[in-house]
């Protein structure tokens, strides 16, 4: 993905999650503390971005800054397989990943046979790149990242959804939005709560792909131009 941005011409700064990729998790009890989280991020980077990307549970923080007033008024958004309404599977997954100790569950979660079975779940695809991208980055987890890490963002989706107030016109007008058509982390209501918050911005539908869509479907994120 990354690459894909520097080929059409962007200085690209590729951003972990807080606590994920070895970084020390402040402290996150609401999507404020991300977005002063975020704010940080911008300052260190030093420069105001043109065009902003979130897959996943980072679309759901980047919405939220956005409907606050904390996404720099001349950058685009886009936001890849946001979660606004999630499955009985992903919720049961949530579930049981809370109630898990945090070291037989962390390794648990790290084995071979529960890595086989989330890129098998998540990707839906037929791209053998994606499945090696995805496998690579589950490898890195074991090292770089917590069981508690990334309850505590799981559980801030689950607890204080922030896709439940749409955003102004203005803002609106620079989103877009890229859904996979086979994602089953989300439900099929997932359209129409996008449509209803974002009715003019730009929604981008891969038919074929699941969840995973920086790895899945590269060539659906759009230029700034949209």
């Amino acid at each position: 993905l990354a690459k894909r941005y520097v080929e059409l011409g962007y200085a690209v700064y590729s951003v972990d999650l807080p606590g994920h990729g070895g970084s020390v998790r402040p402290v996150l009890e609401n999507y404020d503390d991300l977005n002063d989280w975020f704010a940080r991020v911008l300052s260190q980077i030093g420069r105001t971005p043109d065009l902003i990307v979130g897959n996943s549970f980072s679309s759901s923080m980047l919405y939220h800054a956005l409907r606050t007033g904390r996404v720099p008024a001349a950058a685009k958004v886009i936001m890849a397989c946001p979660t606004p309404d999630t499955t009985h599977l992903a919720n049961m997954l949530q579930r049981l990943s809370n109630k898990f100790p945090e070291k037989p569950g962390w390794y648990i979660y790290n084995s071979r046979l529960v890595q086989n079975i989330r890129v098998v779940v998540a990707l839906k695809a037929h791209r053998q790149e994606a499945r090696q991208w995805l496998r690579e980055s589950e490898l890195y987890k074991k090292d770089y990242l917590t069981l508690r890490d990334s309850d505590v963002l799981t559980t801030l989706l689950y607890e204080h959804n922030p896709f439940v107030e749409g955003v102004s016109s203005d803002d609106q007008r620079r989103v877009a939005v890229i859904l996979g058509g086979k994602d089953n982390v989300i439900t099929s209501k997932t359209p129409d709560i996008i449509h209803q918050l974002l009715p003019e911005s730009q929604v981008i539908n891969v038919s074929a792909a699941g969840h995973i869509l920086q790895f899945e479907a590269v060539e659906a994120y759009p230029d700034i131009d949209f």
